[in-house]
């Protein structure tokens, strides 16, 4: 006897390809959470190793000997440091870019999937989606624009 694809053979398959697209974008948009708290470390981490090599700065200018910052051990550490950190900084952001990417793939991929799944539709009310999901510099969620708010903020 063949095997019948009934119903609850159709519903395994559903529930399954659900589960596996939950399990892939919960994954992917913890991955971007972890990445945002790394870049904000990060960043942190700059500005001291900025702050102190300017302080060191300072420290040889005052005492009239800036022309030997080139070639002070401490302000060479410091931007050494710095530039690692750029480096981390540049490898974080690009990974972040991909998984945006990835994201946006994904989320433009299933349309054709939330169109035959019966769907609420938006409110009309609501700004434009590119509105709602941007992203600032600092890869954070870009707040919706309250237009028609009379200039109350």
């Amino acid at each position: 006897m063949a095997p019948q694809t009934g119903f609850w053979d159709r519903l395994q398959d559903e529930v399954r390809t659900g589960y596996e697209r939950t399990r892939r974008t919960t994954k992917r948009t913890v991955r971007i959470g972890v990445l945002r708290v790394d870049l904000l470390s990060l960043r942190r981490d700059r500005s001291r190793a900025l702050s102190q090599l300017g302080e060191r700065a300072f420290q040889l200018w005052n005492g009239g000997s800036l022309a030997v910052l080139a070639g002070d051990d401490e302000a060479l550490r410091l931007k050494s440091l710095v530039e690692g950190i750029e480096r981390c900084i540049a490898d974080k952001e690009s990974e972040l870019q991909s998984l945006r990417k990835e994201a946006e793939e994904a989320d433009a991929s299933r349309p054709a999937e939330n169109a035959s799944g019966g769907a609420a539709p938006g409110n009309p009310d609501d700004p434009p989606a590119e509105r709602q999901t941007g992203f600032t510099e600092s890869g954070g969620p870009r707040p919706p624009r309250m237009e028609g708010m009379n200039g109350i903020s």
